[in-house]
């Protein structure tokens, strides 16, 4: 890899962070807000989607590194970022850390 990447990598990785904490923080203040108008489970699920958005952010950033370090034909960087999702999907799945 070159030492200067392309400036729209780094633009793309912030774009991904920056929608996915948008998107969180809305859907969590709507159900918030849908707890004070309704009563009812919505605004349960509205508030634990958001809560679900914050968290699956960073495993989608790492995605998108991957793809973009393997479409820059930076392949060590490539499957760093491959191997960090693995690690990140399996502790998901298995709940690695959990007691």
């Amino acid at each position: 890899m070159s030492e200067k990447r392309e400036p729209g990598f780094d633009r793309t990785l912030a774009l991904v962070l920056r929608i996915g904490a948008f998107a969180g923080f809305f859907v969590m203040v709507a159900g918030v807000i849908a707890a004070i108008v309704v009563d009812g489970t919505i605004s349960a699920r509205l508030e634990l989607s958001g809560v679900l958005i914050m968290l699956f952010t960073p495993l989608v950033r790492v995605f998108v590194a991957m793809v973009l370090f393997f479409r820059e034909r930076d392949w060590r960087y490539g499957w760093i970022s491959a191997g960090v999702l693995l690690i990140l999907l399996l502790g998901s799945m298995f709940g690695i850390g959990e007691r």
